[in-house]
This record gives structure tokens, C-alpha cells and sequence, in this order.
């Protein structure tokens, strides 16, 4: 999973209130850039005061302070107001990101248990359903062979009962056969 990050750390938030304070290094060059271009300029060293003119010192401290009131009206504190509506847009985005993450492996994980609980009833159902098939198969092989047995006890009874009209019948014609040999032999009726 993502690890979350918090807005606003105490190393984050002391960096912002020195920010705040003594402004940005971007600021802080702007500032000495703009003192050095209203500065006079550089003599040989030996002409090299060391105080500055006591009589453009009060306008130079003005004119800076002033410069400093403007530049944070005009830049600063929008570009402060913009990053931390930025930073609160971007840290109520992770939260919904976190949410809807959460919420997808919830539902994953829903999903997955239906799944396997539709698998094991599948399962079961054709488990059940091949045992059904395999009674009903043995019952029919069952009924089959009883039937195949009936009808061969059948069969013999009748091959049987066929078998003894036929002795029945030789004996007679033998009998009858014998007769007529022997009256043909003999010569006469017996």
C-alpha cells in the first residue's frame, strides 16, 4: 500500500515560520539586489567609507522597509496562500485516494469470498449431482440386469418346455417309427 504523508511536519512548519519571518532566499537576494542597485558607486579603496551617508541612510532604511511591506502584500503572501491551498488540495486528494483504496480492497476483497463461496457450491453441486447420476445409473444397470435374467429364466423355461414337447414328440414318433420298422419287418400290424 502507499504510505501517507502528513502535511505538515514540525521541521515543515518551523521552516515556514522562519520563511515567514526572514523570507525565502529568493526573497533575501531580491532585497540585496535591490539595495545594491540604489547604491552609489564604489570609490578606491582608500576613499572606502565605512558608514554609510548619514544623509541618504534614513531614505535607504525607508525605502527598504517600505519595499518590504510591498513585497510581502504583493508577492508573498500570495505565493504563501497559493502553495498552502495547494498542499491542502494535494492532502485532501491523498485522503480520497486512501479512501477509494481502501474502499477497492474492500470490495476485492467481498468480491474474492463470493467468489470462493460460488466455487465450493459449485462444487458441492456437482459433487451431488454426480452422486444422484451414479445411484441412478446402478438402479438402472439393476433394473437391466433383472430384466435380462427374467427374460433368460424365460427363455430356458421356454427352451426347456420346447425340449420336453420335443422328447415327447420323439418318443412318440420313435415309437410310432419302431412300429411301422417292425410290422415292415414282420410283416403285419402290431
Amino acid at each position: 500500500m502507499h504510505k501517507r504523508r502528513s502535511g505538515g511536519s514540525g521541521r515543515e512548519t518551523s521552516r515556514r515560520s522562519i520563511a515567514n519571518r526572514f523570507g525565502t532566499a529568493a526573497e533575501r537576494a531580491f532585497l540585496v539586489a535591490l539595495l545594491f542597485a540604489s547604491a552609489t558607486p564604489a570609490h578606491a579603496a582608500a576613499d572606502l567609507p565605512l558608514v554609510p551617508d548619514p544623509v541618504t541612510l534614513p531614505l535607504r532604511l525607508f525605502l527598504f522597509v517600505c519595499l518590504v511591506f510591498v513585497c510581502n502584500a504583493l508577492i508573498f503572501k500570495p505565493v504563501f496562500a497559493a502553495l498552502d491551498e495547494r498542499n491542502r488540495r494535494v492532502d485532501g486528494a491523498r485522503k480520497r485516494a486512501e479512501e477509494v483504496e481502501q474502499e477497492s480492497d474492500a470490495l476485492l476483497k467481498r468480491y474474492e469470498t463470493a467468489l470462493r463461496e460460488a466455487r465450493a457450491e459449485a462444487d458441492s453441486d456437482r459433487k451431488n449431482t454426480l452422486g444422484h447420476a451414479r445411484e441412478e445409473q446402478l438402479g438402472m444397470a439393476e433394473a437391466a440386469r433383472a430384466l435380462a435374467e427374467a427374460k433368460v429364466e424365460e427363455a430356458r423355461a421356454g427352451l426347456e418346455a420346447a425340449l420336453v414337447t420335443a422328447r415327447e414328440g420323439l418318443k412318440t414318433a420313435s415309437r410310432d417309427i419302431a412300429q411301422a420298422v417292425a410290422a415292415r419287418v414282420i410283416g403285419r400290424e402290431l
